[in-house]
């Protein structure tokens, strides 16, 4: 992603946090005039684009957003040390003195921070609490009166968090700090060759891209469709969109089917005998630049498939859904087939069976070393002055996934440059194991 410096620029994507902690990803295009976040009002383009990453926007009674800045008296009473405790307030609700209908009157001709003025200075015990227990108070009453928004760059993390909210599956549960140890653990690097099963949402393929600042290769192998959703809102550059290859899977597959789909995918265009009686020169003109486009996307696809043919990958990552455990198993075959020595392979799932299974025949075959099998544990954390510690009330997901990873050994005889996965001495015997440098 080319790091934008200044105000957010027309043409990329922002995403926009609210009080109660729900993000979107917005297109700041041509045709964008406002944004819509939940049940805000519109949001004018134009308030966006004249302030950078990490801003927040208010909006005033006057109906306008504007940009907020946090005052410096904000910044000294987070250092104000405080003793006590509000063990002596009741809580029964009758310290609030405005009724609903009151406050709905307020929400109707003031900002939301004159709202939550009213509502601190109506309550009865918020005078007699705690310094930590008034900011709490006045936080909660925020996320409820006040409309406001963070923009926020979209990086990997933020775009990982935002689908991870919206749905789960469709990023096939990947939370940020799997998405992290994929690419730790397949040694993702700038000038690498990698081969790649994407099904969630092009997430995985733009955090690799991204790794590799635009140098090498990563050849991501899909079935009916590729969702490269995670590609366009991450705002690649051209350089870093240029090492993806997509291709389908059934190319690399042996048998009729696989000829049969290697044929259909990298035929060329052919012309059209038919002649029109009446030849718009307009139309005639877009005819022949598809027509082109399409020679120009055969000659790329064939130049593709022979650099994945040229050389072994350096690495096979595999990430699928519940739903696609048949297509997980045949890329992996598929891209095991293509794992240089000392490769690494990474496999994300939500079941432990068959992973658990995966590992047992990796360890006990003589072509893998260092065969892992891992589940991550995140907690997250309120950090505030004097008062940090895990969130009290939290959605725990009682299994987030597993990752299985090793490395690649090849055997005494085995082609540095052939498909046979390293299949030993042929003779079912284990043979010396020896890493590929």
């Amino acid at each position: 992603m080319s790091f934008v410096v200044g105000n957010i620029p027309r043409g990329s994507h922002v995403v926009l946090r609210d009080s109660e902690g729900t993000q979107k990803v917005f297109f700041l295009g041509a045709s964008c005039e406002d944004l819509r976040m939940g049940k805000y009002g519109p949001i004018p383009v134009d308030v966006v684009l004249k302030v950078p990453y990490g801003a927040t926007l208010r909006k005033e009674a006057s109906g306008q957003w504007e940009r907020v800045r946090r005052s410096a008296d904000t910044m000294e009473a987070d250092k104000v040390e405080v003793e006590g405790n509000n063990r002596h307030l009741a809580q029964d609700n009758s310290a609030q003195s405005l009724t609903p209908a009151e406050v709905k009157e307020l929400k109707g001709k003031c900002s939301g921070g004159e709202v939550v003025e009213a509502l601190a200075s109506n309550s009865a015990t918020f005078a007699t609490k705690t310094k930590f227990a008034q900011e709490k108070y006045l936080k909660k009453k925020q996320q409820k009166h006040v409309q406001q928004v963070v923009l926020l760059r979209p990086t990997v993390m933020e775009l990982c968090e935002t689908y991870y909210k919206q749905s789960r599956a469709k990023v096939c549960g990947l939370r940020y700090d799997y998405l992290s140890s994929l690419v730790c653990h397949a040694d993702v690097r700038s000038g690498g060759r990698y081969f790649l099963l994407d099904c969630a949402a092009g997430l995985v393929a733009g955090a690799m891209a991204q790794q590799m600042a635009g140098s090498g290769q990563v050849y991501r192998v899909f079935r009916g469709g590729f969702p490269d959703k995670g590609v366009h809102e991450l705002d690649l550059s051209e350089a870093e969109k240029a090492v993806l290859r997509q291709m389908p899977l059934e190319v690399l597959q042996s048998g009729a089917r696989g000829e049969k789909a290697l044929e259909e995918w990298l035929r060329p265009p052919q012309p059209s005998n038919a002649v029109p009686p009446v030849v718009d020169e307009t139309a005639a003109a877009q005819a022949n630049l598809r027509q082109e486009a399409r020679a120009t996307r055969a000659k790329q696809r064939q130049a593709d498939l022979d650099g994945l043919k040229a050389e072994l990958v350096n690495g096979v990552v595999i990430v699928a859904g519940d739903d696609d455990s048949e297509l997980s198993a045949e890329a992996l075959e598929a891209g095991l087939q293509r794992l240089a020595g000392s490769g690494r392979v990474v496999v994300f799932g939500h079941h432990l069976q068959p992973l658990a299974a995966l590992q047992g025949t990796w360890r006990a075959s003589p072509h893998f070393v260092d065969v892992r099998l891992e589940q991550l544990f995140t907690r997250e954390y309120q950090v505030l002055p004097m008062r940090t510690h895990p969130f009290m009330v939290a959605d725990a997901q009682l299994c987030d996934g597993f990752i299985l990873s090793a490395s690649k050994v090849l055997s005494d005889g085995a082609e540095t440059s052939g498909g046979d996965g390293g299949a030993g001495d042929g003779a079912g015997r284990p043979s010396k194991r020896r890493r590929s440098g």
